[in-house]
């Protein structure tokens, strides 16, 4: 409607025009967001390309470990027309051996492998300091004192009263340290963490690196059966937990330029979804309900294409996939930062133009499905890489398999020359004259040969018998010797000697004590293992549960105090192969006739079987027991003997007066210097 110069518009114009407007608003944004989309996935295309060679060396390290030989390897014997095909699996020996010792040092138990302690007390802060020394001059205020005799008890009224206030600190340290580490156990129980985590050990002992997810937020939906009068219903629950998962390298693919394998710049996940895995995405907070269900609309079957690694790893698998119709979709998920700059010339804007945000963002069909900044508090990047051996100027560490390729390689090549010469020496060969046949001989008669069958041929035909048997060398014993060789080589490169997976030698020193003391050795190399996992892996983790529970817990008792995670895996790995061999040390020294009276022989005893992962409590009796036992005869019978001798064994000095003697775990009843056992304290 037009009234002069001014244009009034009807209400159903104003909607329509708002409508327009919102819809325009709508599909700029969704250009934005997909151009951003498209951008991060040609970045990821870059960090697929330069991940090639490590992907080869993954393939070759699953062959081996599974015994198959290369394409490659393939052709030159098929070139080769090689008689056997045998492959010596000693790689797969060493993989299991290194696995087992791992998880046989380090996750026994959910809580063996970490702790929480408090942090060290530091010092009194100034304005408190001067608090408690003002309450001290206000306590001798009333009391008449010369000045030095004051100054003198203000000085010890204020330290007394610092010690109490660290005391108290500690106190609750200690307490909120114990609420803590059992919250912590709770979640790694729910979230199923040791099985995630043996998964990741696998992975880094065979491929050279693991990948576990730290704790991220998950919101579970649980179903529970409650009554409402004389009924029972099905009703829903949600509960935040931590989501605490394994992730295969083969489906991570970092900044090619990161070298630090704890701090990648940046990084992406490809994962591959059946078509009801990618339609719940789509009820899950924050993801783009209407995009996922475009795209599944448009690729009712799918849109996942088979990356080379993915063919060959079925391949070794022996997967066969020709007849099944996929229908998966590949999705990338990106953690990393995104410059601002960048979000402004995809026209976002309300944002700094200097900062830079670390944002987890998804991807699938070169469309955005869910943008988010990183919900993670402080932020990083909850994937954690652990190398088995670290490599200088290298993101990926190298495994058993890579350690011992050239090794391998060789024993293969010696065991299938061995046994082809083996088969070539079973028995002779033989050439015929077949100019010298009998009259009526055919080649297939003259091919049966066996013992005392007589050959007729006349010997004018020429010079030499009609057959020859030709009997090939045998190098069976320097082929064994290079075979041996290589053996050692490959007990060398991977620090794990052949006795400690049950490999029985000559020279191999069988005893007790021989045997601990080569395992504590051979355990030498395993530390810096143990000490990757520690670093890369227990401390993110056990970091990352601290800090779900101090931002999601409803235990307020366990969020007081300063407290510290601290890493386990050493320690336990000294416990096991080193600390029972020094208290057994300890306690045969302890039994010189010098040494064992000053020495405390049950608190050795106690941290003896500690070490061996025994209860002493349960294990030992009571000090008091043996005390009263041990005085039993002297009320009974007047506490001496009547011809005045001491007692078997002890001198009148409390001397031992036999020899030193080997003492065996359990073996401590009549032993000379156990009787301490019985003395009482003091």
């Amino acid at each position: 409607m037009e009234h002069g110069l001014v244009m009034v518009a009807t209400p159903d114009q104003v909607t329509q025009a708002e409508l327009d407007e919102a819809l325009d608003n709508e599909r700029r944004e969704q250009a934005v967001r997909d151009a951003f989309a498209s951008d991060l996935y040609s970045r990821w295309q870059g960090y697929r390309e330069a991940r090639r060679e490590v992907e080869d060396e993954w393939l070759d390290a699953l062959r081996a470990v599974k015994g198959e030989y290369g394409p490659e390897q393939e052709k030159v014997m098929e070139q080769q027309q090689a008689l056997s095909r045998v492959f010596i699996k000693i790689t797969a020996t060493k993989v299991n051996a290194a696995y087992s010792r791992l998880i046989d040092l380090l996750f026994q138990n959910v809580d063996s492998f970490w702790d929480i302690v408090p942090s060290p007390l530091s010092d009194i802060p100034a304005a408190i300091k001067q608090q408690i020394r003002m309450m001290a001059i206000q306590e001798l205020l009333p009391y008449r004192l010369d000045p030095r005799t004051r100054n003198q008890l203000i000085q010890e009224r204020n330290d007394e009263m610092e010690r109490e206030l660290l005391t108290e600190a500690l106190e609750k340290a200690n307490t909120a340290a114990m609420k803590m580490k059992r919250l912590i156990k709770d979640y790694l129980i729910n979230a199923n963490a040791l099985t995630e985590i043996k998964k990741m050990v696998r992975e880094q002992v065979t491929l050279g690196t693991g990948c576990i997810k730290v704790a991220t937020l998950n919101i579970r939906n649980h179903e529970k059966w409650e009554s409402e009068g004389d009924e029972w219903k099905l009703t829903d629950h949600q509960s935040i937990e931590p989501d605490i998962e394994w992730a295969s390298v083969f489906d991570l693919f970092p900044d090619p330029y990161s070298h630090d394998p704890g701090k990648p710049n940046d990084l992406f996940r490809r994962h591959v979804l059946t078509k009801h895995e990618f339609r719940e995405l789509a009820g899950s907070p924050g993801f783009e309900t209407d995009t996922i269900h475009a795209i599944l609309m448009e690729s009712p079957q799918g849109n996942h294409v088979p990356e080379d690694y993915e063919r060959e790893l079925r391949n070794i698998n022996n997967n066969d996939e020709q007849y099944v119709t996929p229908q998966r979709f590949d999705v990338l998920e990106y953690w990393g930062p995104v410059d601002s700059q960048q979000l402004m010339e995809y026209g976002v804007t309300d944002i700094d133009e200097q900062a830079e945000y670390q944002a987890n963002i998804w991807i699938c069909d070169g469309r955005m499905i869910m943008a988010r900044l990183n919900p993670l508090k402080p932020e990083a990047i909850p994937y954690k890489f652990v190398p088995y051996e670290s490599v200088l100027h290298r993101f990926w560490g190298i495994g058993i398999p890579y350690m011992m390729n050239d090794s391998q390689d060789v024993m293969n090549s010696t065991g299938r020359a061995l046994l082809d010469n083996a088969a070539l020496t079973a028995g002779p060969m033989f050439q015929m004259d077949v100019s010298k046949f009998p009259e009526g001989m055919s080649l297939e008669d003259a091919k049966k040969i066996y013992p005392y069958r007589l050959w007729f041929y006349d010997g004018e035909a020429g010079e030499g018998p009609m057959i020859q048997a030709i009997n090939i060398q045998s190098n069976q014993k320097d082929l064994s010797g290079i075979f041996e060789m290589f053996r050692r080589f490959a007990d060398e490169e991977t620090s794990l000697p052949s006795y400690t997976h049950g490999e029985q030698t000559q020279s191999l020193n069988k005893t007790a004590s021989g045997m601990s003391m080569l395992m504590t050795a051979a355990n030498v190399a395993l530390k810096s293992v143990v000490k990757n996992i520690d670093d890369y892996a227990t401390v993110p983790l056990i970091d990352s549960l601290f800090n779900f529970a101090m931002r999601w817990s409803d235990s307020e008792d366990a969020k007081r105090g300063d407290l510290d995670v601290v890493a386990m895996g050493s320690a336990a790995l000294v416990a096991k192969e080193l600390q029972s061999e020094r208290m057994m040390n300890a306690l045969n020294v302890s039994m010189n006739p010098v040494l064992g009276p000053m020495t405390d022989h049950r608190y050795l005893y106690n941290e003896y079987l500690k070490s061996l992962d025994i209860d002493p409590d349960k294990a030992l009796r009571p000090e008091e027991e043996l005390y009263a036992q041990s005085h039993a005869p002297e009320a009974a019978g007047g506490g001496s003997r009547s011809d005045g001798e001491q007692p078997s064994g002890v001198r009148s000095g409390g001397g031992v007066s036999s020899a030193p003697t080997q003492v065996a775990a359990g073996e401590t009843g009549n032993v000379p210097g156990f009787n301490q056992f019985a003395r009482p304290a003091g």
